[in-house]
Formats: structure tokens, sequence, C-alpha cells
């Protein structure tokens, strides 16, 4: 029998493979998948349904069948009544580049009658904002709902500071640092729990631009082969 570590070898392969866009596993999972959707199989192994979820919503562009297959699992995540399934599920749905469906996913996580309150701002801050289009759409959503979702203490909104960090960290141009810092400059008081994920975002973004401005273009050379 194969071992553990040989499977998890083997597990870890494909979910590299499939993250790279390799075509024979994006299609051995896009396969699984309908097969899936379809009825012809009533579940996906174990250790490979984060990779298969995240295999078929991560692709580009995003066609008919994409979203097709977002609201098969936006269903399966309202009808789950298991947690581990459900975090599996909701960490995909963040992956589809298609800004309407993020806007209204977002809406939707603030829907207690479609989203747990208490999983509602971990979704929104370690979901959504996974991609470039991701984060964008994240940020906006902050910045147009922030005075509706702060109405209440902060100390009392399970995984403040998660979304506050998860939506923020991983921008990396002044651009944007910049209006962040004006967004926040006369709301401090009311980031409650999240301040200091709010600090650590703003050194997060320092950090990420500094790296881009001087380990970046080495590693587009390496990347492209064009060493000077």
């Amino acid at each position: 029998p194969v071992g553990f570590q040989d499977r998890m070898k083997v597990i870890l392969s494909i979910n590299l493979a499939c993250g790279y866009g390799v075509e024979r596993c994006v299609t051995t999972a896009t396969s699984l998948f309908n097969k899936y959707k379809n009825g012809e199989i009533t579940e996906l192994p174990a250790e490979l349904k984060t990779t298969i979820f995240n295999t078929v919503l991560s692709v580009t562009p995003v066609t008919d069948e994409v979203k097709e297959n977002w609201e098969f699992l936006w269903e399966k995540f309202l009808n789950s009544q298991q947690a581990t399934e459900k975090v599996v599920i909701y960490y995909a749905l963040g992956l589809i580049r298609d800004e309407e469906t993020l806007l209204r996913f977002a809406r939707d996580c603030l829907d207690e009658t479609k989203v747990r309150q208490g999983d509602a701002l971990y979704i929104l801050g370690t979901s959504i904002p996974r991609t470039k289009i991701g984060r964008e759409v994240s940020w906006r959503f902050m910045k147009e709902n922030w005075a509706s979702m702060t109405e209440e203490s902060t100390e009392n909104l399970f995984g403040f500071d998660v979304y506050v960090s998860g939506v923020l960290e991983d921008f990396s141009d002044e651009a944007t640092l910049a209006e962040i810092r004006e967004f926040f400059s006369d709301k401090m008081d009311t980031l409650g729990s999240g301040a200091a994920a709010y600090d650590g975002a703003l050194q997060s973004i320092v950090g990420n631009i500094a790296w881009l401005e001087n380990i970046g273009p080495a590693w587009r050379c390496m990347l492209t082969g064009s060493w000077v």
C-alpha cells in the first residue's frame, strides 16, 4: 500500500500541476467535476476536492460554463451541513475571475439567511481577496460598506482583524497605499479589534512595494531568461 508521505507527495504534485495550468491536470479535474455536477458520481476524492474545486473556478476566460460551476458550488455551500466542506467550497468560490459574481458573493456574505454571521468576515477576508481582481473588488466593497458594517462595535464582529488584513495586505503599489491611508484617516476609531491588523497590513504593503522595487526586476529577468 502507498504510505502517507508518498500519498501527500502525489496530492501536492497534482495541486501544483493544476495550479500552474498543466493541461492534463486541468482536463482531468474538470472531467471529474462535471461527473460530480451531473450526478454520475456522488462524491469526489476527499484529498483532491480542494484542488478540483479551485481548478474549475480559476479557469480564464470566465465562460458561461465557469459561471454555472460557480452557481453549482454556491448551492452546495448553502445546503451543506458540514463545516469542513463549506470551508473548502467558500475558498474556491472566491477564485472566479468575474467582478459581478464576486460582488454578489460579497453582498451575500452579509446576508445572514445565506451565510452565518460568524463566517461572513472570514470569507470576505480570506476567500475573495485571493486574486488580483478579487482584491480590487474586496477593497471597493470595503469602502462602500464600511459605515454599515461598523455601525455596531467592531469588537463584537467575529474575524474583523482577519477581514481587514485579508483585504489590504497584498496590495503592492503606492497609489493604493495612499488611498487606504486617506480612507482610514478619519475612521481609525471604527477599527476596533482590527486596528492592529490595519497597521500590520500597511507594513505588508510597504514591504511588498520595496520587494517589487528591489527584487522584482531580478525575478522577472530570471523568469524570462533575460539576464543582463
